[in-house]
């Protein structure tokens, strides 16, 4: 499900229209198995959200769930206090981390980051990023997909290219 703070149409960065399926005042923790947050240039719908925001991801997190951020999206888990005691990663500069009050000795510059069921990462590491969370949440032939992703080509396809000998 796409969950808005409200179930107004969203027009990302990139021109992409979403439309929420539902509000986050009507998500249950206990009907999903993850909250993924995705990154954005202009990071203050997260900032300025209020405060039910944070503390449904934070249900998420205290539920064993798996909590993702990729890029500025990080931020949000900063306001869960999600990053507090564990490492992390986010496309933020670190005045930007210091304005957030994002932990700077947790921070590290890496692809992705995962610390148990949290996991964050850079913005350019979107492939990478959806790996670590499909393998978190236990999706089975991930390392065809991997394979796949990793720009070594495709199994299935080469497979069936090959003449039958």
């Amino acid at each position: 499900d796409t969950v808005g703070l409200n179930d107004h149409l969203v027009r990302g960065e990139g021109g992409l229209r979403v439309l929420p399926v539902r509000t986050i005042e009507d998500v249950q923790v206990a009907d999903y198995q993850a909250f993924l947050i995705p990154g954005a240039a202009d990071i203050s719908p997260l900032v300025l959200a209020p405060e039910t925001l944070p503390e449904l991801v934070a249900g998420f997190a205290a539920a064993g769930k798996v909590v993702g951020a990729i890029c500025g999206g990080a931020s949000l888990l900063g306001r869960a206090g999600l990053l507090k005691d564990r490492p992390y990663t986010v496309t933020l500069t670190a005045e930007q981390r210091e304005r957030l009050l994002l932990p700077e000795e947790n921070f590290t510059y890496q692809d992705v980051v995962q610390s148990g069921q949290v996991i964050t990462a850079q913005g350019h590491a979107f492939v990478e990023f959806g790996l670590a969370v499909a393998q978190a949440l236990g999706v089975p032939r991930l390392e065809r997909a991997r394979h796949f992703y990793s720009g070594q080509g495709n199994r299935s396809m080469e497979a069936e290219a090959r003449p039958a000998s």
